[in-house]
């Protein structure tokens, strides 16, 4: 018997991609999550690291990465499926675990099947299992924005000692279209009061992370609430909190005021439909927000027609005879 299984062990050994088989055999799906988090999403964001990590918690992750089977991952999504998950959010899924399988095989040359993931994610898009995330339209109405300005004002009362000015903060990301973190990394130096312009600086891009700093315009709303900030002593940042704490506050102020589903990713979007509301053009919002692009740009814009502006207030109630006369 045991000539016999030496004998299986020199073939397995000696075909293609045996030794390295061999090497990784016995290493878990969660192992490999475990050391993708630790090698490569040290500066991931809290909703990036959280879904990678809820991986590791769903059975798929006890499997052996060098025999991961499309019939496994397929498995998954069905399971995610009928727990009441959505598609677009078992497509987080999906990506994710390709990611890090394919690190696997770039980075540590573990004998990865990437043909099974492919083949179960073509079965899974075709069976609607999984799908991308339509744009999404929330805006905050003037109701909900009242209600989050009165908790914010209540709390800043009962606890003096908060100092993160959420009111400001909340009306400065509706003036100005930043992002949470963007508004952390303003700084006085940046500046400029006579333009009306300041830099941010590590603009969000989709293929550049750092080095990508930006000049945009300011709105007069947005430049007085910066006005409205104290210079302190040795401090650059313009607003200097912790983006998770500003996070943090937005989360339990719709918690506390009973409104649903409004992230403070939303207070952009409805400054960027404000501007075109205003009257400005495409290109004129794009000084404002950043857009890399319009085909961006235009899943952020939902107008209401009642807040339109009118350009040239009356000149199209005049009669053609009248206005050319």
């Amino acid at each position: 018997m045991a000539e016999e299984w030496a004998k299986r062990r020199e073939l397995e050994l000696m075909s293609p991609g045996g030794l390295l088989t061999a090497k990784w055999r016995g290493v878990k799906l969660e192992d490999a999550i475990e050391r993708y988090l630790h090698e490569f999403a040290r500066d991931a964001g809290r909703s990036k690291r959280a879904t990678i990590q809820q991986l590791q918690r769903f059975p798929l992750a006890r499997a052996q990465v060098t025999d991961l089977t499309s019939e496994q991952i397929v498995e998954h999504a069905v399971m995610r499926r009928n727990s009441g998950i959505r598609p677009s959010t078992i497509n987080q899924d999906i990506t994710w675990l390709g990611i890090i399988l394919k690190t696997a095989a770039a980075a540590w040359k573990m004998p990865v099947e990437l043909n099974e993931f492919e083949s179960a994610k073509v079965l899974l898009r075709s069976k609607g299992l999984i799908s991308r995330s339509g744009s999404r339209d929330r805006r905050p109405t003037a109701e909900e924005v009242e209600l989050i300005r009165t908790y914010f004002r209540r709390s800043q009362l009962i606890r003096p000692s908060a100092i993160i000015p959420m009111e400001d903060i909340m009306d400065f990301a509706i003036a100005s279209s930043r992002r949470q973190e963007e508004i952390t990394r303003l700084t006085w130096e940046d500046l400029d009061e006579q333009a009306m312009t300041c830099w941010v600086r590590d603009a969000k891009h989709p293929r550049q992370k750092w080095g990508n700093h930006k000049r945009f315009k300011l709105t007069r709303e947005a430049m007085a609430l910066i006005k409205r900030q104290p210079r302190i002593a040795g401090e650059e940042r313009i607003f200097p909190f912790n983006g998770k704490s500003i996070g943090t506050r937005w989360r339990a102020a719709t918690a506390a005021c009973g409104i649903e589903d409004l992230r403070f990713h939303d207070l952009r979007h409805e400054a960027t439909s404000r501007l075109f509301e205003a009257g400005y053009e495409i290109v004129e919002v794009q000084q404002f927000t950043l857009h890399e692009s319009w085909d961006v740009l235009k899943r952020y814009t939902h107008l209401r027609p009642e807040n339109l502006q009118l350009k040239g207030e009356g000149a199209d109630m005049v009669p053609a005879a009248e206005s050319k006369a």
